[in-house]
């Protein structure tokens, strides 16, 4: 009898010791905005291909190391893009790592009926975007939290997302708190991704968390310096000669200047166009493309 009892000890002693595992994982960071409930997606690309829930619309992604990595392809004339399928409760947490390897851009990328919102991640620093309505031409995104942080090339850091209805919150490591708000942040998602510009970033340990609203975040947010959101540089003339040039031929057809354009405002869009092309040839050159100097 005693080493029976001494084996059933043993056992449940070993069961108690083993039972955290088993545990949801908590945060890395104190969050901010929400309170964790379960993990509802966790990714650590530990195996040598990617889940094929995952889809790959642009670019080159591949498992190097234990980390996704990605990288924009010339050819596609676009970022690198990645998305997985998600139905986002209302309020929930991401954390994730990243490293910069030569990459100029990493976006977490919010989407459902078109873009919802994204955090644009750069070598200097970040900033939270709400996205424009899908094919409504009068919206506009809006940025509602920017920070200046420098990450440095080849290392890794972890960034922690906060959403709550349209609040929006972010920190990388525990550096400055960027957060806003804005009615396009709380629109409903159904997936999400990470665009990638250049050649090229990676991601790794992706982890969300059904969330509630922390009831300590209006005082909290009363202690945090405000963000000064930097407006965006106009785009140079080349930058705007390449937004039409769709094809990359050096060139802007009828075709390409009018087509962004609304309906109503093809037929003027026309007319100029047939004024810069200064040699009749359906082309128009950067050279023509400029405006005159006066």
């Amino acid at each position: 009898m005693p080493s029976a009892r001494l084996s059933i000890l043993a056992v449940v002693f070993a069961f108690t010791i083993q039972a955290p595992a088993l545990q949801e994982p908590a945060c890395a960071d104190d969050p901010l905005l929400c309170l964790p409930g379960k993990v509802i997606f966790q990714e650590s690309f530990s195996t040598p291909s990617l889940d094929s829930q995952w889809t790959i619309p642009k670019g080159d992604w591949n498992i190097i190391e234990q980390a996704l990595r990605g990288s924009e392809l010339p050819a596609d004339k676009h970022s690198a893009v990645i998305r997985k399928e998600a139905d986002f409760p209302e309020n929930f947490i991401i954390q994730f790592k990243f490293r910069f390897s030569g990459g100029k851009a990493i976006h977490c990328s919010f989407n459902g009926k078109g873009h919802i919102c994204r955090a644009t991640l750069t070598p200097e620093g970040y900033m939270l975007k709400g996205e424009k309505v899908k094919n409504d031409p009068e919206d506009r995104a809006v940025t509602v939290g920017q920070v200046q942080q420098k990450f440095a090339p080849g290392k890794w850091h972890t960034m922690q997302i906060e959403v709550a209805g349209n609040e929006f919150v972010a920190q990388v490591d525990d550096g400055p708190i960027a957060f806003g708000a804005d009615q396009k942040i709380g629109r409903p998602k159904t997936n999400f991704g990470f665009p990638m510009s250049g050649t090229y970033s990676e991601i790794d340990d992706i982890k969300i968390w059904n969330a509630k609203l922390n009831p300590n975040w209006e005082a909290r947010k009363e202690t945090l310096t405000p963000n000064k959101i930097i407006p965006p540089q106009p785009p140079t003339l080349e930058k705007r000669f390449q937004n039409f040039d769709k094809n990359g031929d050096g060139s802007i057809s009828l075709k390409e200047f009018t087509n962004p354009r609304k309906k109503d405002k093809r037929a003027a869009a026309e007319k100029q166009f047939k004024r810069k092309d200064k040699n009749q040839d359906g082309k128009m050159s950067l050279q023509e493309f400029s405006p005159a100097k006066k």
